[in-house]
């Protein structure tokens, strides 16, 4: 006798409630099986039509239906134009921090200083390698598109359809180069510091302004996108180690990591408030769909009294996820737990970009090496 039939016997034996109970378990432990049971029950079983439009087509219960539904389960929204009405309704509910899959370019990382920045539109990446600046497209691939930039130009960047503005290491001048490394123009301060840019509506490029000292006061400057011209400069009062920043609609948001909080602008300079959190010395922004994504600079204070501990250990290794308003929606760390050690073994989020639907997130170790880029969906 074959097995099959062997085990056909020995079940035959058994009671209706027995057979249902090993029926469940089969499908919880299988999707195979499972689907063949809903194949089996949909052929000999189907749902009367009474259940079929007063439930699974009612425009009351259906988003009650997909609600618990999570992104892996998006063939729900093709079921029909009701559920895919349905799954729209309830997507803000899905819209967690979860790790997808990414071939970022193993040459670009390592002890190089790494920025990305997107190219509106969202087709090509710009990442900058030490001094280095290479365009990516959607696969990862460059086709041949790269080009150095002067000593001088290995800092922050931003890009545009038709420009790329890249700062010193450590602040300078802002330089304005084509899509071709060709520079033509340029932003200096006599006596401060430009870093960090970052594009907006109108025509406008923001950079922070600072001096090199500590308890030196930043300021915000406007800068024309064509000739790199000053427009308008604000915040002097208000910024104390301002950093990177993100344009959200009409407003302007600055990391202000000296005083744990984000500073919101309008475009023409107005402050209109101030956004603080369980965060500290906020790092970079990123702001997509109406959310912001957030790192910290890592804490960099020991714990004296245990040698190769740090006082706040997350710091630096979590993303946060606020509504405009600083709403702290979700938090998200970094999936691998460093070895306790050394410094050198400490991760810690560096830059963050939105690009083709994930969120890009570059990582680096306590040795100043980029060992890679975390991406995540769910934005």
């Amino acid at each position: 006798m074959a097995p099959a039939s062997r085990i056909a016997a020995r079940l035959a034996d058994l009671s209706h409630a027995q057979l249902v109970g090993i029926a469940a378990a089969g499908c919880e432990a299988s999707t195979q099986v499972k689907n063949r049971a809903d194949a089996l029950l949909a052929a000999h079983k189907p749902l009367a039509q009474w259940a079929v439009e007063g439930v699974l087509l009612s425009s009351d219960l259906v988003p009650h239906l997909l609600a618990p539904l999570q992104l892996e389960d998006g063939a729900a929204a093709a079921v029909c134009s009701r559920w895919a009405e349905g799954w729209k309704a309830t997507s803000e509910g899905r819209r967690r921090l979860t790790r997808v899959a990414l071939d970022f370019p193993p040459d670009l990382l390592g002890e190089k200083d790494l920025e990305m920045a997107v190219v509106p539109g969202g087709d090509e990446l710009v990442v900058k390698s030490g001094c280095t600046v290479c365009i990516l497209g959607r696969d990862m691939s460059g086709g041949g598109t790269s080009f150095g930039l002067p000593t001088s130009g290995s800092g922050c960047m931003a890009a545009s359809e038709e420009f790329i503005y890249a700062t010193e290491l450590g602040g300078g001048d802002i330089r304005c180069f084509t899509h071709d490394g060709t520079e033509i123009a340029k932003y200096g301060d006599p006596d401060k510091l430009a870093n960090f840019p970052v594009l907006a509506p109108g025509g406008l490029l923001f950079s922070v302004l600072y001096e090199d000292g500590e308890d030196e006061l930043d300021e915000i400057v406007a800068l024309d996108v064509q000739t790199l011209q000053p427009r308008h400069r604000f915040g002097l009062s208000l910024l104390k180690g301002a950093v990177e920043m993100a344009v959200a609609g009409e407003e302007l948001f600055v990391c202000d990591t000296g005083n744990d909080r984000l500073q919101v602008f309008s475009l023409a300079g107005e402050h209109r408030r101030s956004i603080t959190g369980e965060w500290k010395r906020p790092k970079a922004l990123c702001f997509v769909k109406d959310r912001l994504y957030l790192i910290e600079e890592q804490d960099y204070d020991y714990d004296q009294d245990e040698e190769g501990k740090f006082i706040n250990p997350l710091q630096g290794r979590r993303i946060f996820v606020l509504s405009l308003q600083g709403d702290a929606l979700q938090v998200y760390t970094h999936p691998v737990v460093p070895a306790p050690g050394p410094f050198g073994d400490r991760l810690a989020f560096w830059d963050i970009c939105y690009f083709d639907g994930k969120l890009l997130a570059s990582v680096r170790n306590g040795r100043s090496e980029f060992v890679g880029v975390l991406t995540l969906g769910g934005c």
